[in-house]
């Protein structure tokens, strides 16, 4: 039986797990659910925060992006997404951590503002706010992955939960058209653009894109 992941595509939290079921080669359904307020009952009926993504597995549903993605590291634990040795999987999932809570609290306003208003409200942005993340928000937490990189394509040795996790909210912030200028940050603005040109992260965008068309 295909998992069937609800959410939205462009949402950084549904694309960590479609881009991790991509990279495991899982078969999937996407049905498209885009969170608003107030609430729908359906979404309320699976995740009592009413965000997504929710995952139905057979009689399993479980929410949050970072649940789904260990359980279906444990389920497919090839090819390894979690690192193996205790520290590295701690480093992993603190730049998990980091991901979605500091990139995504200083990017969202952005990405609400050009991607998810326009698109989803039909509101016009205010690009006073997206000025105010680019000049204030997010520059202190790219100086801060500036400084985890050592020049290479993957936060740590190999690819990990770590690098879904900040390539899908660099995805939704190049989306917006915000990105890491390489004058300043030039580590991670060459790891954010090797994440985003991964088949896998291509494929989720694509769909994610295509999926809101058909919306409209």
């Amino acid at each position: 039986m295909k998992p069937i992941i609800h959410g939205l595509a462009l949402s950084p939290f549904v694309s960590k797990v479609l881009v991790l079921l991509e990279e495991k080669g899982i078969e999937y359904e996407n049905r498209l659910l885009i969170p608003l307020e107030p609430k729908s009952e359906q979404l309320l009926a699976m995740n009592p925060l009413g965000k997504i993504p929710v995952l139905q597995h057979g009689e399993l549903t479980v929410p949050d992006s970072s649940v789904i993605c260990a359980y279906f590291e444990a389920l497919h634990p090839e090819p390894r997404l979690y690192p193996k040795d205790a520290r590295e999987r701690a480093r992993a999932l603190w730049f998990e951590e980091y991901s979605d809570t500091a990139l995504f609290e200083a990017g969202i306003p952005a990405v609400f503002e050009r991607l998810a208003k326009p698109s989803i409200t039909g509101g016009e942005p205010d690009e006073s706010i997206v000025q105010q993340a680019i000049e204030h928000a997010l520059p202190p937490v790219f100086d801060y992955l500036e400084s985890q990189l050592d020049g290479g394509a993957t936060l740590l040795a190999q690819l990990s939960i770590a690098d879904l996790a900040i390539g899908c909210q660099f995805q939704a912030l190049a989306a917006a058209g915000v990105q890491p200028t390489a004058a300043r940050w030039p580590r991670l603005a060459r790891y954010a653009l090797a994440l985003r040109a991964r088949p896998t992260f291509q494929r989720v965008r694509d769909a994610g894109v295509a999926a809101m068309e058909g919306n409209r």
